[in-house]
């Protein structure tokens, strides 16, 4: 049995990225996403018995149960042996659009939620030099990651269009073969799942703010 889910990362010269956003949005009142992870087991009428936010002392408390109760609001079609529907212990991505106000704050906008093995570490390989040294260079590449039932890519295939430079290819491989993951369970057994990593490389000459989750932390706080 392999189970399917996928999150977009945005990856940028010289920065950890999947908290960045692309150069363009140097402006302080540009939009920028955040993502917030829960363990959750659901069970076999396919909704969630027991979930826990991850990290949830980095969020106001308030946030927090706001995340709770909309994915305790989440159903899913339940996996199913022998027959009959089972418990699925798995991880669930909660997306969100922050867009800071000149006045103070921010609204908060929920972009998706994506069921599917849970992060622990993400690993970005050092940026190609030969696309570092490309003023203006854009490009997308994706990574299919085969998670193991230890956690780990057991298999990394990548995805471009054709011309892509080989270093991309090689990037995105690397990177991913340094995420580990919390394998979702099937009945109480983990299961093997695939994570797709779509890679949005550039480089621009003004660098943007890296890591905003703090950002975002102080716009929630209204400080």
């Amino acid at each position: 049995m392999k189970l399917n889910t996928r999150i977009v990362v945005l990856a940028l010269a010289g920065l950890s990225a999947w908290a960045a956003l692309p150069a363009s949005a140097a402006d302080p009142l540009a939009p920028y996403p955040v993502s917030v992870w829960s363990r959750v087991l659901f069970g076999p009428d396919g909704k969630p018995q027991t979930l826990e936010v991850v990290d949830a002392d980095q969020y106001p408390a308030g946030f927090v149960q706001n995340v709770k109760q909309r994915v305790a609001q989440a159903t899913i079609q339940p996996p199913v042996l022998d027959g009959k529907p089972v418990t699925l212990r798995s991880g669930v991505e909660m997306r969100f659009v922050i867009s800071p106000k000149p006045e103070g704050g921010a609204q908060v906008r929920v972009d998706g939620l994506t069921v599917g093995a849970l992060p622990v570490k993400r690993y970005l390989a050092a940026y190609p030099a030969d696309i570092a040294a490309t003023g203006g260079w854009e490009g997308e590449v994706t990574g299919v990651c085969t998670i193991g039932t230890n956690g780990r890519c057991r298999v990394v295939d990548v995805l471009a269009t054709a011309g892509m430079p080989e270093s991309v290819r090689r990037y995105a491989k690397v990177s991913l073969d340094g995420w580990q993951f919390e394998p979702q369970e099937v009945d109480g057994k983990p299961v093997e799942s695939e994570y797709r990593l779509v890679m949005r490389l550039n480089t621009l000459d003004t660098a943007p703010e890296d890591f905003r989750q703090d950002k975002f932390q102080r716009l929630l706080k209204g400080k």
